[in-house]
């Protein structure tokens, strides 16, 4: 029994492929696939097959059989609205003379849009008949899937429908957020604790780490999270135009500005605002932003009344704000205004094994974006491992994508990775082999800092720590920062 209505009539096709593009016939056509005439020659690659009368759609393709005649090919959907615009295709080209028969099953016949012998639904002309037919089908086609899958790609998919539906309940779990180390399992924890309650969390860590991930993360599993979620990067932005970006201005306001236009805030209106390097944020805009948390209105530019907005407010920085407070770069009224919940993300070299864990997930992420089969060496492996990660999550995606490009062979080496210089790893550690921070010495430590010109962020890459942990470690010892 077929799952899926074919064409009657061939249709006519380009197979990508480079420099060329081949032509094709498409015979039996449907959403499941098609038979290509002439023979294909492809081992295992994936196609890419495009119908002339629907040039946006390219459609991947898999080899199922091949014989003199032709290869039999089965469609892969990385997204809905492909596999719509193919229905449409389809529909629009069937004949409007079917008979009685099911074309399905070819034995029973359509009694009230359904086959009487395999009860499959037949109402192609009701709008939402794809969509009833496609979760009819579901466990059948499930099925066809897993008897080809092995052990381990069974595992991959049944926590792939495990995650659906949870989506389905309204709990979105992680994505591109994964790790087992003590410290980010206390991080989810975390966020799932506060993300339900409506109050500002600010988010500490190094750059890279996934700070805007996990404000994402939060808003998410808010209750606001059927509304926006808007991203302003403090330090990205002029700070002439700081203002108008975050409050919006009126028509005449200032030189260009030939339009009123909404702030950030604005347009968050209901939702999120993340504020993302908010210690970048300059002295006279934090008063400002202090007085829209105290009272929930901004005001625009060139306008004389303010306007009631109702947004979450969750922060971002790599500065310690507490010393920035200390040090009057920052106001302390608005810092605990931020600073209700605290949250703070280790650097990706303190997390172990989760670093073979992250590699792991982008290189497969990116594998199957590229098209590509990779996998990394031995040698790899330990290179990622022991390699110190100073940009963090960030570098570690630059570093992959990179290897994959530049890959001579399905393995990736460490040299693919850029890890290796003059023969050796890249390393950045200076202190003694097994000895703890929390051993460092005054004098050992001033040394270091002294070295690394009183460099916080520096200081800290050689020792292999965060920049709280090692402000901690200055206060303990009640060091003074050099300006």
């Amino acid at each position: 029994m077929r799952m899926d209505i074919r064409l009657a009539t061939p249709v006519r096709g380009l197979l990508l492929e480079n420099p060329h593009p081949q032509e094709i016939i498409l015979e039996g056509l449907s959403l499941s696939g098609a038979y290509l005439r002439p023979p294909v020659r492809v081992g295992e690659a994936i196609l890419e097959i495009q119908l002339p009368e629907l040039e946006d759609l390219k459609l991947s393709a898999q080899k199922v059989r091949e014989d003199e005649r032709g290869t039999a090919v089965r469609f892969l959907f990385a997204e809905e609205q492909s596999l719509l615009k193919l229905w449409n295709f389809i529909l629009s080209r069937l004949s409007p003379y079917w008979g009685k028969a099911c074309p399905y099953c070819n034995r029973g016949v359509v009694v009230k849009g359904r086959c009487s012998s395999c009860r499959l639904l037949v109402d192609i002309k009701k709008s939402t008949y794809i969509y009833e037919h496609m979760a009819e089908t579901l466990p059948l086609r499930v099925g066809q899937y897993a008897r080809i899958l092995a052990s381990g790609e069974a595992l991959r998919v049944y926590t792939l429908l495990n995650r659906l539906t949870l989506c389905k309940q309204g709990y979105k779990p992680d994505i591109e957020f994964v790790g087992s180390c003590s410290r980010m399992l206390e991080v989810f924890s975390l966020i799932r604790k506060v993300a339900p309650l409506d109050v500002p969390v600010l988010i500490l860590g190094e750059s890279g780490t996934g700070k805007e991930l996990v404000a994402q993360a939060i808003h998410e599993r808010s209750l606001r999270r059927n509304n926006p979620f808007v991203a302003i990067n403090c330090a990205a932005i002029p700070e002439a135009l700081l203002e108008a970006e975050l409050f919006g201005y009126e028509k005449g306001s200032f030189t260009g500005a030939s339009a009123s236009k909404m702030g950030k805030a604005e347009l968050a209106h209901t939702g999120t605002l993340f504020l993302d390097e908010i210690g970048d944020l300059p002295l006279n805009l934090q008063a400002k932003l202090l007085r829209f948390l105290e009272k929930g209105e901004v005001q625009r530019i060139g306008e004389l009344r303010p306007r009631r907005v109702d947004v979450r407010i969750l922060a971002a920085t790599n500065r310690d704000l507490s010393r920035a407070v200390k040090e009057g770069a920052f106001r302390e009224d608005l810092y605990y205004r931020l600073a209700v919940f605290t949250l703070e993300l280790p650097p990706l070299r303190e997390r172990g094994e989760d670093k073979l864990i992250l590699a792991d997930y982008f290189l497969r992420k990116f594998s199957m974006e590229y098209r590509v089969k990779r996998r990394f060496s031995a040698a790899a492996k330990n290179a990622i491992l022991e390699y110190e990660w100073p940009g963090n999550v960030r570098e570690m995606i630059n570093k992959i994508r990179r290897a994959i490009i530049v890959s001579e062979s399905e393995e990736i080496t460490p040299g693919d990775l850029g890890l290796i210089s003059n023969g050796t790893l890249e390393k950045e550690r200076t202190r003694p082999s097994g000895m703890k921070v929390r051993d460092l010495g005054r004098e050992a430590l001033y040394r270091l800092l002294s070295e690394n010109d009183f460099n916080v962020s520096r200081t800290a890459r050689k020792l292999g720590v965060s920049r709280p942990t090692l402000y901690k470690l200055i206060k303990k010892h009640g060091l003074k920062l050099k300006r």
